[in-house]
Order: C-alpha cells, then structure tokens, then sequence
C-alpha cells in the first residue's frame, strides 16, 4: 500500500469526496512543480506507486540556441533562416568544458550554439587541437559495452569524439563530447574530414587576423610562364640528352643552359623558383626512369646470355671431372695393388726360423715349401709389370686432371661473368625501384596537392612542420626570439584567397598560457619529470598572434614550399609544446593545450 509520511493513504482518500479527492491531487501536483526536486522528495516521502496520474507538464525544450536555427512551433524565428544557408568558408568549432558550450564559427561568425556535456571526474575531456578524424552516423563504442553514440565524429583514435547523449546539465561522459541528439545531427552534416575543432577550459572565438608573416599562396600555375611545359613522357634519347647536357634541362624548363648548370660565366646564377626546380625535378625523374628501364632490359638480355654461356662451360667441366676422377681411382687401385704385392712378397721371403724376439704362434700354419715358391715368383712377375702400367696410368691421370683444371677455370670465369651480371641487374633492379618509388611518392602528393596543408611550429622543438592529407611532407629549423618565454597556442584559418589569388584572408584563435594555472612539476608512471614549464613567465594579454609571428623566423625556401600548397581550409598552428603523442598515421595535427 502507498505510504504518506509514514501513513496510510487509502482510509483518508476514502473519507473525502469525490470533488474532494480531485482538488486535493491538483493541490499536491502543484506542489511538486512548485517545490524544488529536494524538498518535493522531503514532502511526499518515497512512493512505490502513485496513487493518481498526475499529467505531466510540458518542459520548454532545452536550451540550445542555434543562430543556424532551431525551429519552434508555430513560427520561425529569424535565426532560423540563417541555419538553412551552407557555411561560408572552414568551420571552426570551440567547445568550453567550464562554460559546458560548443559553438561552430565559419568566416562570417558564429552559426551554431549547443550545451555539452564533457568527460566526468576521473574521464576528462584532454583540451587541444584536433580535427574530424572519422564520421559515422550509427556507432557504437567500442570501449564500454557497445554504448550507442549516434552522430560520432571522432577527435582521437583512442577514444575522444563528439556524439549524441544525455545532457545532465554538468560533466558526465567518459571523455566524449554529448551534445543533444537534434543539434549532433545537424552537425554531423555541417562538419567534413579535417574540420577543426578546438576544446579549451574557457571560451575561445575565432577573430578575423592580418599579418605580413602569414603565409601566402604561389599564383595558380597556368598563369605562371616558363617555356614550353608539355608533360609529354621523356623518350629515352631525351632521357641521355637531360642527362649529359645542360641544354636538354633549360629547353624543357625555358631556362638558359647557364643557369640550369649552375654557372653563367661568372654571373651567380638566377635562382629557381620552386615550381621550376620541381618541374626540373619531374623531368630528371621521368628521365631516369626511363634510362634505368632500358638500361635493366639489356642487363637482363647480357644476364640472359650469359647464363647460356656459363651452362655451355659446364658441360666440359662435368665430362674433365669425371674423367679425372675414374683414372685416379684407377692409379690409387694399382698402387695399392703393387704395395700389397710388395708386402706379401717380402712375408715370403722371410725365413721361417728367424728370430723376431717375439714368442711364435702356436699351431701356425706353414705353407708348403713348393707353393711359397710359386707365389714368390708369381710376385716377382707381377711386381715386374706394374711400374710400366702404372707410369701410364699415372700420365693419363695427370693429363685428364689438367684438362679438368682448365675446364674449371673456363667455367668459372664464365659463371663469374654471369655473377657480375646478375649483380649489375640487381643494382639496376633498385635504383630502378628507387625512382619508381620517388615517382609514385610525387604523385601521391600531387594527387593531394588539391588538400588544405596543415603547418604546425613548435616553440620547445624550434620546428616546423607540414603535413597534407593526413602526411608528413617535410619539416625545417625555424627560431623564435627569446625562445624560453611562452607565446601561448594560436591556431589560425585559411578562410578564402584575395582578390590577387597570392594573398589569404585569415582568422585566429589564441589561448594564451596562463602563468596562474601553471601546474607544479609531476612525474610520469617512470618516474620522469614532464615537459616543464617556461623558465620566463609572460602575461596572457602579452600573449598575442601579433607577438607570436613577430617572435617567429622562418626560412624563404620553407616559405615558397608551403605557399606552392597553401589554400583556403589550410591551417598554421603556433604552440609552446611539441606534437601530441595522438598525433600519427590518419591524424592532422593534434596539440596539447596546457
């Protein structure tokens, strides 16, 4: 039976009346909606069951504002016009665990707004940068039980995305970033691969930026000059030409011989720029390629005779030796013959009453004094004819063994022959491979070339690094003055190009470190140190994009490299600390916030 304080409720129900009964139940879900969650629990007790349906009351719906657009019924609002128009230019999205906010940012502001709900005590949600690794509109975790995580888009291979889930209203996920099931799926459609997404303690928005030391983009190539550029494949006399001839390279790149050579009669040589040194570069590699290639095909044919030939010397060998080796047998049988002979003969020859200071054998048979004559003389005879057939059998021997001797030396300099030949192959075989290695890796890139280029410097490593398409294309020495004091993380957009087509429009977002929230040092599961931190202590509003570029030097050669791939959607990432350990095969960049 329901209980009331302890109290039967159903006596008292029956005592009212039926009117009664019906204010009281209105009185009491009045209460409940009135009184706080705590103070109905202390009011009405536990209830096994309710004793009347009370109808619910319709929550207004959360609180998730999307200047995109989040319809309400019976009327449109006008955010709601915005939401169904495409984002203009990269997204940005800035999610804040104090603030429990994520909102996405295109190039012209804020377009989205949402509550989150991030990782809980002991799974916190790591801030940094990263970006949209996977998408996946039915997931299931593979981590905890095969939870659903509808609309994921992964942050991190270990674990980390943002996804539909219950919003408590505080942290509560194990690492993961909850949104509402609404908002996650019209995300989900905003978003692409590489989108970038920034999680911080406290709120951060992208601010349109302009600075000289931003990079800049080459101007497209067809509207760049440089001779005659057809991409026809080299032929092989063009392959000798580019090699052995200085002309062969500047008529292809429109370039004089002289500073394809590297020398103009004592004039330092015009530099190249990067789109002529890489198609310099194509050309010399579609030229070795091709040289190497009939260079392997007649080492394959001399290769190919060659073993002939060793095969045909071996035929002389195998007839010499086994030639040899039937006479020696014959030599080593007569000599052994004619040792015996010799040693039976002097036995027989021995008197049989010498002394030999040894006791004589009992019952020892003698042989007949008749008989041991006869093979005494038969001895005689056969030891008489040997030495004649011997010397002969001696010489044939010793001629067969010469001729195999000299067979041996001709097939092994045949076979030597076919070694050096299949070493020359081989050799050919790898440099072969070498350059189609370096071939298909150009082309790899070049099929990327289309990509946005991420660029991330590091302040503690003093580098630069570059990567397309989830690949590393090449890092470089930069130096940053007054290496030791903090510059904070920026990470600044590629929005869309100028109208020249060379410059960019940029935006910026900075999280300053904060000197305060500098934790002390700790020790890792080894027991080392972690990275330290700065030395110098900056203040954050010194901390700024303009500070960061100033402070920072990069080459020009490094500058042409990145420009030649820079694009809208493109990304320079500043930090005071290296790589993230998740950074790897399949990732962007991703940096640690501290």
């Amino acid at each position: 039976m329901p209980q009331f304080s302890g109290t039967p409720l159903y006596p008292f129900a029956l005592w009212l009346r039926p009117r009664a009964v019906s204010t009281l139940a209105l009185l009491m879900a009045g209460a409940v909606l009135a009184a706080p969650h705590a103070e109905a629990q202390g009011l009405f007790g536990n209830w096994d069951s309710p004793p009347v349906k009370v109808r619910k009351v319709k929550r207004p719906p959360p609180a998730v504002t999307e200047e995109v657009g989040e319809k309400s019924k019976g009327k449109k609002s006008k955010s709601e016009s915005v939401a169904e128009k495409p984002a203009t230019g990269p997204l940005v999205i800035s999610v804040s665990l104090a603030r429990q906010r994520l909102a996405v940012y295109d190039s012209t502001g804020r377009i989205a707004e949402s509550p989150i709900s991030s990782g809980r005590v002991g799974y916190s949600t790591p801030t940094g940068v990263f970006t949209v690794l996977e998408k996946n509109r039915v997931h299931h975790s593979n981590l905890y039980s095969g939870a659903p995580m509808p609309n994921m888009q992964r942050l991190t291979w270990s674990g980390v995305a943002l996804h539909a889930g219950v919003l408590p209203g505080y942290p509560a996920s194990h690492g993961c970033i909850r949104l509402p099931h609404g908002f996650s799926k019209k995300l989900f459609g905003m978003t692409k691969l590489g989108t970038r997404v920034i999680v911080t303690r406290d709120p951060v928005s992208p601010a349109a930026f302009s600075h000289d030391r931003l990079f800049t983009a080459l101007p497209p190539e067809d509207a760049v000059v440089t001779g005659s550029t057809s991409a026809h494949e080299t032929q092989v006399a063009d392959a000798s030409r580019v090699t052995n001839e200085a002309g062969g390279v500047s008529a292809v790149l429109g370039v004089s011989a002289a500073a394809a050579a590297g020398t103009d009669g004592g004039v330092a040589p015009a530099r190249l720029s990067l789109r002529e040194r890489r198609q310099l570069e194509a050309e010399q590699l579609a030229a070795e390629i091709r040289t190497v290639g009939y260079e392997k095909v007649d080492k394959a044919a001399k290769l190919e005779a060659l073993q002939k030939e060793a095969a045909v010397a071996r035929q002389p060998l195998i007839a010499a030796r086994a030639e040899a080796e039937q006479l020696g047998d014959e030599l080593s049988k007569l000599e052994k013959g004619k040792a015996g002979a010799e040693r039976e003969l002097a036995m027989l020859q021995k008197p049989e009453d010498e002394d030999t200071g040894k006791k004589k054998r009992k019952n020892k048979k003698v042989m007949d004094k008749a008989k041991r004559e006869a093979r005494i003389a038969e001895l005689t005879e056969e030891l008489a004819e040997l030495p004649p057939e011997l010397e002969a059998k001696r010489t044939a021997w010793q001629a067969a063994d010469a001729a195999f001797k000299k067979a041996e030396e001709t097939a092994k300099a045949a076979d030597d022959k076919r070694r050096a030949a299949a070493k020359e192959l081989l050799e050919v075989n790898a440099r072969l491979s070498q350059a189609l290695a370096k071939e298909k890796a150009a082309k790899r890139r070049e099929a990327k070339r289309q990509l946005p280029v991420s660029v991330f410097v590091s302040r503690s490593k003093q580098r630069i690094y570059v990567r397309q398409g989830y690949e590393d294309i090449f890092n470089a020495e930069v130096t940053f003055d007054r290496p030791d004091e903090p510059v904070g993380t920026h990470v600044f957009t590629a929005l869309d190009y100028t109208e020249n087509k060379t410059t960019m429009t940029w935006n910026v977002v900075s999280v300053p470190h904060d000197p305060s929230r500098a934790s002390s040092k700790k020790k890792d599961k080894t027991g080392k140190a972690k990275q330290a931190e700065p030395a110098v202590q900056v203040s954050k509003a010194a901390q700024t994009p303009q500070a960061a570029l100033d402070r920072l030097t990069i080459s020009d050669d490094v500058r042409e490299q990145i420009a030649d791939v820079m694009k809208p959607g493109s990304s320079l990432v500043i930090s005071d600390l290296g790589i993230g350990n998740e950074t790897g095969e399949f990732t962007d960049f991703i940096v640690p916030i501290r």
